[in-house]
């Protein structure tokens, strides 16, 4: 336990890279805000969804290929076992994610207060998505961190394990079977049922649904860290 409490306070002293979230989501709402102000000055009257929670998300993911590509060597030098390395590290991040999550559904509830910040923007509270009570969405945006972030996390994994060329094959072999299952899926004329199946559940069902496969990243980023070597 004092171990994974050493790799916890290693990832407090490294805000660069947890500070990026704040920092990277506070210039992109920014520049969005920016781009909406001077829309309506030219005399644009439009709603806008600039999709703000997709690039939480690419934040999210990016963090999680990064904080184990830069941390993992200084752990190891510190003789931490890569077991307490791995609890501490989720640590931190479910911690990180559910309170970027708390911050999320503040600016949420401000967003619906100030009429989409004067200009009709809205950027964290959206159609469907907020549809539930606050419990809901807090959840969803909580999913919607951890998810991407430990997604990135399995990248960094195995990049650690099997280096460049064995992250490349793996992307790859990713690629191709995405392509193969999108081809099977148009030529079967499969994808209208599965949207409509899809929209059968409300966003918290499907954020509920996400967290098995957040579970299977933690699992399939563990296996390859346990071997892998500075």
């Amino acid at each position: 336990m004092n171990a994974v409490r050493t790799v916890v306070k290693m990832h407090t002293r490294d805000t660069l890279i947890w500070s990026g979230i704040l920092w990277g989501l506070s210039l992109q709402f920014l520049a969005t805000l920016i781009v909406v102000l001077m829309i309506r000055f030219f005399g644009g009257t439009t709603t806008f969804y600039p999709g703000g929670l997709i690039a939480i998300c690419a934040i999210m993911f990016v963090v999680g290929i990064v904080t184990l590509n830069d941390t993992f060597p200084v752990a190891l030098g510190w003789s931490c076992r890569r077991t307490d390395y791995f609890l501490g590290t989720t640590v931190m991040a479910v911690a990180v994610s559910a309170v970027a999550a708390v911050l999320l559904l503040l600016c949420s509830r401000l967003e619906i207060v100030t009429g989409g910040w004067g200009v009709e923007l809205h950027y964290f509270h959206l159609p469907y998505l907020n549809d539930g009570s606050l419990i809901e969405q807090l959840y969803i945006y909580f999913v919607l961190l951890v998810n991407p972030y430990f997604l990135g996390f399995v990248i960094g994994s195995i990049y650690r394990r099997f280096g460049r060329a064995g992250t490349l094959i793996f992307l790859l072999i990713v690629f191709l079977l995405m392509s193969l299952f999108s081809f099977v899926w148009t030529y079967l004329r499969w994808w209208g049922a599965l949207f409509h199946w899809f929209s059968q559940f409300t966003a918290f069902e499907l954020a509920l649904g996400l967290l098995p496969v957040t579970a299977f990243y933690l699992l399939v980023s563990y296996l390859p860290l346990r071997r892998a070597v500075v």
